[in-house]
């Protein structure tokens, strides 16, 4: 086994005691066994010269570092308040953008005091307030009311939802008094003040709802879009567009790339400002957890990209997960958007390299075959490739988590997708200009204004498709999955073969 390929397992080790802790309660004394047992595995197969007995030491201690980092984040927090069922004078910051609806806010609170004692250590919860008056990350409040456990729903784990960000409790609809404000990181709220700043700009360029689309399409704000249209994107299986995902970061990092190489700029230089241009953008987004990580798969993918190989990233992506999990073990098993993001890179790393051989391109892995068709064309088959790809090895979640799957799904994201990097493109350009020239914002914004107006329209369309979308019930999740490994093992099979 060469050292690329022990990293990589020392590497699924550690995910796997991460993973089987957050549903089985490992015993310190048992997991301290374990170690000591996989120690001495370890050292009698490095003096014995064993391979696979030191290999096996070395996997069982990378596992069992895993169950105890789970360990260290759950027995640390949440700090759970004794005033659960009672009236309480809460003090706390805003920890947080307050996510906002057409009639609420909801907000993380980092509680500092409760009553005249100080919470040590602070914890947080979630306050959910009338939509008016707003407020903002770093505001300082007094807020007065009862403060709750947090419950389940019939169809949603909101407890655990709630555990990954470290929330214990929630307060709902209690009195609010701001008392002060610019609390907290001044990094962060220097972020924070730049989006919000954005979103005015398209505000001021373009009318609704396209404007809460674009904010959808570039900070994955999706608070704003009306539930009738939110109810379309999920028929007709789109809502990933306005979800800040790996792939739409990709998409901006590569109209940048269309653009500089358009301009005769060598690909190296293009490869690094696109770069560039995504941690910008990401600053401009606000720079928020799950907006870091979409960058993180979405740097992966331009990588791969440019490696032109696009299964020599394996290594890269798991130590990109693995350490994503080891900052917050809760993402695993309690974060459905990491759970879909992560999916979907593997399908657009793996499989969307063989679909669009298989479609007449060039895949990046090794094949040889001459691209069909001009540059368009080439777009294109690649979009329809990595789209079908994504949807595929995140189906069996979407089905486990929604109980519903849309047939309609490839049809309109073929027919859609196409407009996306250049509605995200102009659309940021408007916003771009709305802060030195707010006329030509405008204008600008009439065309990135269409090329929403398009993909709203056909969205709308297809959703109204008889039989668009279908329930389909767990039971399905399991037989999909054997097939999924069936495929898997004729790949592997194949592979080996010709290597």
């Amino acid at each position: 086994m060469t050292k690329s390929k022990i990293f990589l397992w020392v590497l699924v080790s550690f995910i796997a005691g991460i993973a089987v802790r957050s549903f089985i309660a490992l015993p310190y004394v048992l997991a301290w066994v374990f170690v000591m047992v996989g120690a001495i595995e370890f050292a009698v197969g490095v003096r014995r010269i064993e391979k696979k007995l030191a290999l096996g030491g070395l996997f069982l201690i990378a596992f069992v570092a895993g169950a105890l980092r789970f360990d260290v984040v759950d027995h640390r927090g949440p700090a759970l308040p004794s005033q659960f069922g009672h009236t309480s004078l809460v003090r706390g910051i805003v920890a947080d953008d307050p996510v906002v609806s057409e009639a609420s806010q909801r907000m993380k609170i980092k509680v500092v005091s409760l009553g005249d004692y100080a919470a040590e250590p602070p914890f947080f919860m979630i306050a959910t307030a009338r939509r008016m008056p707003a407020y903002r990350i770093g505001d300082e409040l007094e807020i007065t009311g009862e403060i709750e456990r947090p419950e389940n729903f019939s169809d949603f784990d909101y407890v655990s939802y709630l555990r990954r960000d470290g929330i214990g409790a929630v307060m709902s609809f209690p009195d609010i008094r701001k008392i002060g404000e610019g609390k907290g990181n001044p990094v962060v709220l220097a972020l924070s003040r730049l989006k919000h700043a954005f979103e005015e700009k398209i505000d001021a360029a373009l009318p609704e709802p396209h404007a809460g689309f674009l904010k959808g399409l570039l900070l994955g704000e999706r608070s704003m879009l009306p539930d009738n249209i939110t109810t379309d994107f999920q028929i007709a299986g789109v809502g990933h567009i306005v979800a800040l995902s790996g792939y739409n970061i990709t998409i901006v990092g590569r109209s940048l790339m269309d653009v500089l190489l358009l301009f005769t700029v060598p690909f190296t230089v293009s490869f690094w400002v696109a770069i560039a241009g995504i941690t910008l953008f990401i600053a401009m987004t606000g720079a928020a957890a799950s907006t870091v990580r979409a960058g993180i798969m979405g740097v992966l993918l331009l990588v791969a990209e440019r490696e032109g190989r696009m299964y020599r990233m394996t290594n890269a992506l798991v130590f990109a997960a693995a350490a994503m999990i080891a900052y917050n073990p809760y993402l695993l098993r309690f974060d459905a958007g990491f759970q879909l993001s992560f999916l979907a890179t593997v399908g657009i790393l793996y499989l969307a390299p063989r679909l669009e051989y298989r479609m007449g391109g060039a895949d990046g892995s090794g094949f040889t075959r001459k691209p069909a068709g001009g540059r368009i064309i080439s777009r294109i088959r690649k979009t329809l490739a990595e789209t079908l790809s994504a949807q595929i090895m995140v189906l069996p979640l979407i089905i486990s988590l929604f109980g519903r799957v849309s047939l309609i799904s490839p049809v309109a994201n073929i027919l859609i997708l196409a407009a996306v990097p250049y509605a995200m493109a102009v659309g940021f350009a408007a916003g771009m200009l709305g802060f030195v020239w707010p006329l030509a914002s405008i204008v600008v914004g009439w065309g990135a204004w269409a090329l929403l107006e398009y993909q709203l329209r056909v969205v709308a369309f297809l959703a109204r498709v008889p039989f668009a979308s279908v329930a389909a019930g767990a039971w399905i999740v399991a037989p999909l999955l054997a097939l999924y490994m069936i495929v898997l093992l004729r790949l592997y099979k194949k592979a080996k073969q010709k290597g």
